[in-house]
């Protein structure tokens, strides 16, 4: 019997996406590359006729110059700063605008995002069905991320017909990557067999690999895996510890705990022994 129900923590990639900002290496490099080129390329800047928005700022002023001539980085870079409102004013239409430019091209970044805006939908109507095919093209390419949220996608039926199978193989994709989000999908879905066989030792493989990475759903998944003796031995001790690294990145984990502890039978003195541990 498990100690507590896990829906709402394994409904896939989405929960965790919503509450994590995507740091993406590459966009920095992308921004040192462009500095580097346009530096450069001052006095050829300045015989340009290219009429600058006035409203366009700093760097953003190069990444327009860049992005009319088909640059994909620097339609990147423009699409990011009307996202953001970072030298530039706040406007997600045109920051779809130069995403898609960028995408179209096979920027990975850009399909990524505009999968994001799409599937979010953050200042634009949600669109799954949109979603779903940019992060294909970014998951094609080999992106992570985008891996992971086309698997939710086919895991959620968001755009996409539910399809286990395909959610299990793109999940695997990511956590093949070292990816910590696509190790504690891929997990769920051997813990709740879908799209591949139940097999709850196998489900703690992969949440450990997430754990360790700092994967806050993971780490909760693992100590659940331990409090109940599902794919270890049970251990309430070293359930509490995962459920205490979980609980420093989201207190719901103290309060699911507790709620179990105010049940009777083996459940609740389980729980309270666990907190017990927590707080030492």
């Amino acid at each position: 019997m498990k100690m507590f129900n896990l829906a709402p923590l394994r409904a896939g990639a989405k929960s965790l996406n919503k509450n994590m900002k995507r740091i993406v290496f590459k966009q920095f490099l992308s921004i040192l590359v462009l500095s580097l080129i346009f530096a450069g390329n001052v006095e050829a800047k300045k015989k340009a006729n290219t009429k600058i928005p006035a409203d366009l700022t700093g760097k953003t002023r190069e990444y327009y110059i860049q992005a009319i001539k088909g640059d994909d980085k620097a339609q990147l870079m423009l699409a990011h700063s009307y996202q953001e409102g970072e030298g530039a004013p706040k406007d997600i239409t045109k920051a779809i605008h130069w995403y898609t430019k960028a995408a179209q091209q096979g920027n990975i970044i850009a399909q990524y995002n505009l999968g994001d805006i799409y599937d979010s939908g953050n200042g634009v109507n949600q669109d799954f069905a949109k979603a779903a095919h940019w992060y294909r093209k970014a998951a094609d390419q080999g992106d992570a991320m985008a891996q992971c949220s086309l698997g939710n996608c086919y895991y959620n039926g968001d755009g996409l017909q539910v399809d286990y199978n395909q959610a299990a193989f793109w999940f695997r994709k990511a956590a093949m990557q070292g990816n910590a989000v696509g190790q504690r999908c891929l997990g769920i879905c051997y813990d709740e067999g879908k799209g591949v066989p139940h097999d709850s030792k196998i489900a703690v493989e992969w949440y450990e690999k997430a754990a360790v990475q700092g994967d806050a759903v993971a780490q909760f998944n693992l100590g659940n895996s331990y409090a109940n003796g599902e794919g270890v031995k049970k251990d309430l001790k070293k359930a509490a510890e995962w459920f205490k690294k979980a609980a420093s990145q989201d207190d719901n984990v103290i309060k699911l705990l507790e709620e179990a502890a105010k049940k009777g039978g083996r459940d609740g003195k389980d729980a309270k022994e666990i907190l017990k541990e927590i707080s030492k």
